[in-house]
Order: structure tokens, then sequence, then C-alpha cells
């Protein structure tokens, strides 16, 4: 009995090994994020190593890791840019909306809404397609709101997933307290790791459709 929870290959071992790997995965990912415009090349490589986690064929993970953020530096960082720019422009739409009245405000409050859900959707799904598909940036993108536009239910998850995540970390001073302390260990690896699981069932009838294109 002993031997069944202590043994290399027990489920104690196996949750182990993965906690260890979360937790560098997660270090390596705050590294490469130290000068933040390096942000998307980071979520594209953490996201590459979850991908392949989440079915067991991780490898060794720190080398793992920063082959992808080489490889993915170039995209990564320009769609990171792409995305901050594009959030910007929505922030300073929602303040402008103040100046207008009537029925126009309504026009340009709905049509601003839904640039930003399509700029939210964009967000969820392009640094994990880039990590599992070999495109170029405007394809990266497209695709990304094709995906996320067709399986709704899926996206719905994938958001309150990440919500709540962000919801639990700022609701009281104190909570954010103790975050801060999950973040900084792992937190930012297995919120990556747990939403890989979709993204893995997202993408698989992409993959057989793009045979030669996923990484």
């Amino acid at each position: 009995m002993a031997e069944r929870f202590s043994g290399m290959d027990s489920p104690v071992m196996g949750a182990l090994n993965k906690f260890v790997n979360l937790v560098i995965l997660n270090l390596c990912f705050l590294v490469s994020c130290i000068p933040l415009v390096t942000a998307g090349a980071a979520l594209t490589a953490l996201y590459s190593v979850n991908l392949k986690m989440v079915k067991g064929e991780e490898g060794y993970v720190f080398r793992g890791y920063w082959k992808e953020f080489v490889q993915n530096f170039r995209q990564g960082t320009v769609c990171w840019m792409a995305m901050a720019g594009a959030g910007t422009v929505f922030i300073l739409d929602l303040k402008a909306v103040r100046v207008f009245h009537g029925g126009l405000k309504g026009l340009f409050l709905t049509s601003t809404f839904a640039i930003g859900i399509i700029i939210l959707v964009v967000f969820l799904y392009v640094f994990p397609y880039m990590a599992r598909f070999r495109d170029n940036l405007w394809v990266c993108m497209k695709n990304s709101l094709i995906i996320g536009g067709s399986r709704i239910g899926y996206t719905t998850a994938l958001f309150l997933i990440t919500a709540a995540a962000a919801a639990v970390t700022v609701c009281t001073p104190r909570m954010t307290a103790k975050m801060l302390f999950f973040w900084l260990t792992a937190g930012f690896a297995l919120l990556s790791y747990v939403k890989s699981y979709f993204f893995r069932n997202v993408f698989a009838e992409f993959e057989n459709v793009n045979a030669k294109k996923y990484k």
C-alpha cells in the first residue's frame, strides 16, 4: 500500500512533480515578463508548455519554456503591443462616450462595447493559438476571433475563470496579500494550466484541419 503512494509512478509523486513543474514554469514566466513589453512572448511560451503538460508531453519545462520564448519572441511581442494599443483605444472610446447625447450616445456606446468584446475574445485566444499553430500574426488574430466566436460556451467559461481569479485577488486587501503569494509562487502557470484543458479541446478539430501547421 505504501509503495502505491511513495513510488515514482504513484499518483502522489505525479501530482508533486506536476506542482514543481508549475512553480518552475511560473518563475520563468515572471522573469521573462520583467520588461513588460515581452509579456506576449512570455504568454505564448507559457501556453506552449502547458498545452503539452495537460497531455503529459511537456518534457523539460525550463528548457522547453525558454525555447518557445525565443522562437515566439518577435510575433508574441508585436501581438502584445497590438493588443495593448487596441485596449488603450477602447478605454479612450469609453471616456469619449460622455461627449455624445441621446440616441447617438447609445449607438456609440453599443459599437464601443462590440469592439471591446472582439478585443477580449482575441486576447483570450491569440496567445494560446500562437503557442499551438504556426501562422502569421494576422491569421492568428483572425482565427482566434473565429474560434472564440464559434465556441461561445468555451469562451464564456474561459472568461469566467479569468474574471473569477481577478475578482478573488482584489476583493479585499487581506485577500490581495494572500493572492500575491499565490501569483508569485505558481498562480500564473496554474491558471494557464487549467485553461489549457479548454484550449486543447477547442483546438483539437483545427489540428486535424491544419495538421501541417500545428506544433
